[in-house]
């Protein structure tokens, strides 16, 4: 049988000082579930150093499968020259991190640059390191073969981290000499950071460091920049935190679940454990784990969090558009739930008080057992109904229509004499057209005509619209001045410095930079959307959340483009806004998140709001970006 599948996995426990426990386990665990589950399928290749090395040091120390920095890159090489475009590689590394203060012009500021800690081999074997630029050469070249790569890093983000002495912390202290064997010149790989990843349909992309560049590849992070990543005992062995989180989720599901999917069961496995770290995803998070992936969720799910006491959390709140009285329906991760009718085992749920990032839900009716790691829908929500939706008196079949519709957590009426904020009509072509609240076509949707498109098509397109209009008028009337004091933002493009509120027009191509500045004690949590012309809420960041540490200044890259497809059409003028959302502590906002549509958005005025209840405060601001083709 042909080989499909390649792992690449480096677990290291024998360090010559702060030696770790877990490592070499966390990947051999993961090579006997990868061996069972493809069989002839994958090629496996380990590189791991454990404390049983030691009965025969120099012959270990001398062989392939010694984690040195030349064995390392020589195993990347061969299995990008041996794979074929298509085919899927798995990294694991599980063993200890560390960061290079910045040095060059793209390094990570202010955290500093990454590298994972690895051993020289020899008598001496002390350690060195394979820096994060190099780290992006190899990947990128498996990505430009047509490779399909997951990177996953259970091994600590930061040097402040740093705080105690724990010999399951994956982390060491930078010094001059640790990579003296193999320096890195910071420039050397200076082209990696200097251009933007675009899309199809992404207008605003966020130009970044080298690591968080998404094309053709995702990577899993088991801490944030500032966090420590630990392990735990399970049944007495050692193990680390995400490896073996992480293992545990895969076997329930499956190699060709979304990382996005596994990502949010893997977050509130994290939160409910009490585990102190809180893994990042960056990259294409719709990607399949290990293998091609299942078809999309048809409207986005939130992970909740079951406690001891019984009671359940959701892990969004306020700040993601829930209120107080919404409903949502509750379905095990790994079920084969995919949609409002699907037959998954299931309950009813209704938030009893939204805090603003997290909310306490009740059940409904008979009593299910739920845990860590189900998965919520909105099934009715207040900011939804915001945005009712009339069918046409002239439009046929409505009580089908209305049926159809209930599934969905929208309002919909028949009687024109209401508000509403879209309008279903059937037009003389017989082809249905949707409408804005002053009767003007929404410009660019899919074509429906009368003989092909199902109500349920329909329902799609009014759900996403709607979900699109929650996003862009998001705000909170509240305020926390404390938390607004802690943060600045700002947008500069060409000498101009904008405050958020405001509006920029810029040509196709025009770069700009969002900075945000914590003037605070306490880290804080930026969330970037592009909010487009395609009715897409796109993260233009490509990670789950970016860190801004206490006193200092993040500054980002912004490439505006404008679409293609617009421009094609005869469009000159695009119009985006780049939606920013600051947090006091780590949360998802996937439950905001649309792919684009098609078609083509009014930006209104828009407005910044802040608001604060404790440790869940949030502040929400948008930019407008007028483009001109």
């Amino acid at each position: 049988m042909a080989v499909t599948h390649y792992a690449i996995l480096m677990g290291i426990d024998e360090y010559p000082t702060k030696p770790l426990k877990s490592c070499v386990r966390d990947v051999q665990d993961v090579k006997e579930y990868l061996g069972s589950s493809l069989k002839d399928y994958v090629a496996i290749y380990m590189i791991t150093a454990s404390q049983a090395c030691q009965t025969s040091p120099d012959s270990a120390k001398g062989s392939q499968t010694w984690p040195t920095y030349d064995n390392i890159l020589s195993t990347f090489n061969t299995v990008t020259s041996l794979a074929r475009a298509g085919n899927f590689v798995y990294i694991h590394y599980s063993g200890h991190g560390t960061q290079k203060p910045p040095c060059g012009e793209y390094s990570n500021k202010p955290q500093g640059d990454l590298a994972l800690v690895l051993l020289s081999g020899g008598k001496e074997n002390h350690v060195t390191c394979l820096w994060g630029s190099e780290l992006a050469t190899l990947l990128k070249a498996m990505v430009d073969k047509g490779l399909v790569v997951t990177l996953v890093l259970d091994c600590c983000f930061s040097a402040s981290v740093y705080r105690r002495e724990d010999s399951d912390i994956r982390f060491l202290p930078y010094g001059a000499t640790i990579d003296s064997d193999y320096p890195q010149d910071p420039e050397e790989n200076a082209g990696l950071g200097d251009t933007c990843p675009e899309s199809e349909y992404r207008d605003a992309s966020m130009c970044l460091n080298w690591l968080i560049k998404p094309d053709g590849y995702a990577i899993l992070a088991a801490c944030g920049p500032n966090e420590e990543t630990t392990g735990c005992k399970i049944n007495g062995q050692n193990r680390g935190a995400l490896s073996y989180f992480l293992l545990e989720t895969v076997k329930r599901v499956s190699l060709t679940k979304r990382h996005n999917d596994i990502y949010n069961h893997l977050r509130a496995k994290f939160q409910g454990s009490g585990l102190p770290q809180n893994p990042v995803l960056y990259g294409n998070k719709n990607q399949g784990f290990f293998g091609l992936a299942e078809s999309d969720a048809i409207s986005p799910a939130v992970p909740i969090i079951g406690r001891p006491d019984g009671t359940l959390q959701l892990t969004a709140g306020r700040a993601h558009g829930v209120s107080d009285g919404d409903q949502f329906v509750l379905y095990p991760f790994d079920s084969a739930e995919s949609g409002p009718r699907s037959q998954a085992p299931s309950v009813v749920a209704r938030v009893v008080y939204a805090r603003g990032l997290t909310a306490e839900l009740e059940q409904l009716g008979d009593p299910c057992i739920s845990r860590t790691g189900w998965m919520a829908r909105a099934r009715a929500q207040f900011h939804l109904q915001k945005f009712p939706i009339c069918l046409t008196s002239s439009l046929p079949h409505q009580v089908e229509w209305l049926m159809a519709l209930k599934v969905r957590p929208l309002t919909v009426h028949t009687d024109a004499g209401k508000p509403f904020a879209l309008q279903v009509v059937l037009d003389n072509d017989e082809e249905y057209k949707i409408l804005d609240s002053l009767g003007q076509e929404i410009s660019n949707l899919p074509s429906m005509p009368q003989n092909q498109a199902g109500i349920d098509q329909i329902g799609v397109l009014l759900e996403h619209l709607v979900r699109f209009s929650l996003v862009k008028h998001l705000t909170h009337e509240s305020s926390a001045d404390t938390f607004w004091d802690s943060i600045d933002i700002r947008l500069h493009s060409d000498g101009k410095v904008l405050s958020p509120g405001c509006g920029l027009e810029v040509n196709n191509g025009a770069r700009a930079e969002l900075v945000v500045e914590n003037r605070g004690i306490q880290d804080i949590y930026v969330f970037v959307y592009d909010l487009g012309p395609y009715w897409q809420v796109e993260g233009v960041s490509w990670g789950t959340y970016n860190v801004v540490t206490p006193l200092s200044i993040s500054r980002k890259r912004l490439q505006m483009n404008f679409p293609r497809q617009m421009e094609e059409s005869g469009y000159r003028l695009c119009d985006d806004t780049i939606k920013v959302i600051v947090t006091s502590q780590p949360t998802s906002f996937d439950l905001l998140e649309l792919p684009n549509l098609g078609g083509r958005s009014k930006t209104k005025t828009g407005r910044i709001s802040w608001e604060g209840d404790g440790l869940e405060n949030w502040a929400v601001m948008d930019f407008f970006i007028h483009i001109s083709s």
